[in-house]
């Protein structure tokens, strides 16, 4: 993809696809003088296997990018995701998110900010939840300097559901599933943000669907 200067693209993938699948997808976007890229990457059913590393090349002073991720990993599936955000130009500026979630499938949550100008601003945030036991999760966030001015930063969290939430969710009248449930939705909604009305409600309605755990 091609993002000419002072213009922005927005690309969405919602994948919903089977346990047989492998599925591929190969993106490489540059951009220009004060360029702006979003790329959201989702995918909450059950699939075979995901790899993807889509990678932004910020060639003109003043681009920015950011790459925001929402997976489920249900039993049997193998994900691996993330993306890459290459700062060539003054001051230019890149954001990577990812919230996923496994329930008993492998999720390997990958990121790579690379500042090779004066001015370079990012910032790599990957945050896990196992659910079930029998699957994994992995969050590798790289960092890559080779500029003295550049400020990034990266933070990565994996673990469970603090079970003083579910307690206090349940002690307002909940039940145990209904309170897991509203936490996942939370914690998955807070990943992707200002989408098209559309699209929006086809994430809610998937989200609903995985976060009582389908």
């Amino acid at each position: 993809m091609y993002v000419g200067e002072n213009s922005s693209m927005s690309f969405t993938m919602i994948h919903s696809w089977n346990t047989q699948t492998a599925v591929r997808p190969r993106t490489n976007v540059m951009l220009k003088k004060g360029a702006r890229y979003v790329n959201n990457y989702i995918v909450l059913d059950p699939v075979g296997t995901v790899q993807t590393f889509p990678t932004a090349y910020l060639d003109g002073e003043g681009a920015t990018c950011s790459f925001n991720t929402m997976c489920i990993a249900h039993g049997n599936s193998n994900i691996d995701t993330g993306g890459c955000a290459v700062m060539n130009a003054p001051n230019t500026g890149a954001e990577i998110l990812s919230r996923n979630i496994t329930y008993g499938g492998k999720m390997i949550a990958r990121g790579r900010l690379e500042g090779n100008a004066p001015g370079a601003k990012a910032h790599l945030e990957c945050k896990s939840i196992i659910l079930k036991d029998g699957g994994s999760t992995q969050a590798i966030p790289e960092l890559i300097a080779t500029c003295a001015d550049v400020d990034m930063t990266h933070e990565a969290a994996v673990g469970k559901i603090a079970q003083d939430q579910i307690e206090y969710l349940m002690s307002r009248g909940l039940t145990e599933d209904q309170a897991v449930s509203m936490i996942v939705r939370g914690f998955l909604v807070g990943g992707i943000k200002g989408l098209p009305s559309n699209l929006q409600k086809e994430i809610d309605a998937a989200i609903d669907k995985a976060s009582a755990g389908n």
